[in-house]
């Protein structure tokens, strides 16, 4: 029964999935015939899927450990909490593409600027979610590790990281979608390849169906990624 009602919803969500796109498409006066006549170079598309989810991919982690680290530091020291918490708050209220003339005027049209607006816009919620993560551990698991004589590296890496790991790939979960739904703007910032870059291009030529058919596989990605990554969480939190 759970089954058949689980298989349902995923019918349904994939028809409501098909109406948004049908919707988008007649608002674009797009029919599906332009779509199929379409004048995509499957060898391009990869290429672009590839340049965009590897610099998502590789951002991510990149943030998401120096966030573990950063977040660590911030829940263990009171000091550096009250003084680096109001900026690190401040920046993150900061919209994203609000840094965009910024990335331009201080390292000029290319990756570099494609990178910092990746960077910005995902370390500091990491920080923040992070030390958060950190504070919410059972205090219990806490003192019977210091009872027995745990040093902190030892507290870090066989009680504390354990036990938030669950959440931090959750965590990087959230950042991974931030950053894949972040890097189409990013990559219209004077790169030659991408999803960002290709839509641009397209959005210049008038070419509708395609800049459809590019939103429908990044949508398709975006949950894919997100399955995998949050069963690593469960499959993680309950063997």
């Amino acid at each position: 029964m759970y089954i058949s009602r689980l298989n349902k919803s995923r019918i349904l969500g994939i028809l409501l999935v098909v109406i948004f796109f049908a919707i988008l498409a007649s608002s674009l006066g797009i029919s599906c015939k332009d779509v199929l006549r379409s004048n995509i170079s499957i060898t391009l598309l990869l290429k672009d899927i590839l340049i965009s989810f590897s610099r998502v991919t590789i951002i991510s982690v990149v943030v998401w450990l120096i966030g573990i680290c950063g977040g660590y530091v911030l829940h263990h020291s009171a000091l550096l909490n009250e003084l680096f918490l109001p900026i690190i708050n401040f920046i993150r209220h900061i919209s994203p593409f609000a840094w965009l003339p910024f990335a331009i005027i201080w390292f000029g049209l290319g990756e570099r600027s494609v990178t910092f607006i990746m960077f910005i816009t995902l370390f500091f919620p990491t920080l923040i979610a992070t030390s958060g993560h950190f504070s919410d551990l059972p205090h219990e698991y806490l003192d019977e590790g210091r009872v027995l004589g745990a040093s902190q590296v030892k507290m870090f890496f066989y009680i504390e990281l354990p036990l938030t790991l669950p959440s931090l790939l959750n965590l990087f979960r959230i950042i991974w979608g931030l950053g894949w739904t972040v890097i189409i703007a990013a990559e219209m910032l004077g790169v030659s390849n991408g999803m960002g870059y290709r839509l641009l291009d397209f959005r210049y030529l008038l070419k509708y169906p395609e800049m459809l058919i590019y939103f429908i596989i990044m949508g398709f990605i975006g949950v894919i990624i997100d399955s995998l990554i949050k069963k690593m969480a469960y499959y993680y939190k309950y063997n």
